[in-house]
């Protein structure tokens, strides 16, 4: 890993390089962007070496335009103030253009996480939803019947036996059930199962 990190530091250096070369040989090749307009093109390769490569890179794009900018201006540049005052301008635009490209890298990649967390929380919450339903249907359709049929079964049997007479400790645990079961059938009696239920991959879909 060690390695590769230099290897991609390397890369990104080159890249701020690469590109104010690529300017370089530009403003040479073509008529009237050297001596004439020594400062063209010159912010360019700044912001492409700080948006690939980041604060380091841009910032030496930043101090090799300032040098072209020297050279094409060429000897004069310590007798003519407005020379001078047009280089530091555009050294300084280079470096306010690296500090927003940054910026806004830093931040549309704040936005990506962002989005990949909203997303991770979005199918963790379809996954929630979709076990709660899965609970409900069982509830639904698989317990609350039976239940139901075990309070009435039971509350029968107490009733029997009180009728035939009989107050043993028989009826303690017989009674013991009734009241859980009726106390379980109250609290449970608004859940309801799912109109459309969904499997949990559905819901983590959507």
């Amino acid at each position: 890993m060690r390695g590769e990190g230099l290897v991609a530091l390397a890369r990104r250096y080159a890249a701020a390089v690469l590109a104010v070369a690529i300017t370089l040989v530009l403003k040479l090749a073509i008529d009237g962007l050297g001596d004439d307009h020594p400062f063209v093109l010159l912010p360019v390769p700044v912001a492409i070496a700080a948006w690939y490569g980041g604060r380091g890179p841009g910032l030496l794009a930043a101090g090799l335009v300032a040098f072209i900018g020297a050279f094409f201006v060429g000897q004069s540049l310590p007798r003519d103030t407005g020379d001078l005052v047009a280089l530091a301008v555009v050294t300084v635009e280079a470096v306010v253009i690296v500090a927003i490209t940054v910026g806004l890298k830093d931040a549309l990649r704040r936005a990506e996480a962002s989005r990949i967390a909203a997303d991770e929380a979005r199918r963790e919450l379809g996954f929630a939803v979709a076990v709660r339903d899965e609970v409900l249907s069982l509830w639904t359709e698989k317990v609350r019947g039976p239940l139901a049929r075990v309070e009435a079964t039971a509350t029968d049997a107490l009733r029997t036996l009180e009728r035939d007479g009989y107050s043993g400790s028989a009826t303690r645990p017989i009674r013991s059930i009734v009241d859980d079961a009726g106390l379980l059938s109250r609290l449970t009696a608004s859940w309801r199962g799912p109109a459309n239920p969904n499997r949990p991959d559905d819901a983590s879909r959507k």
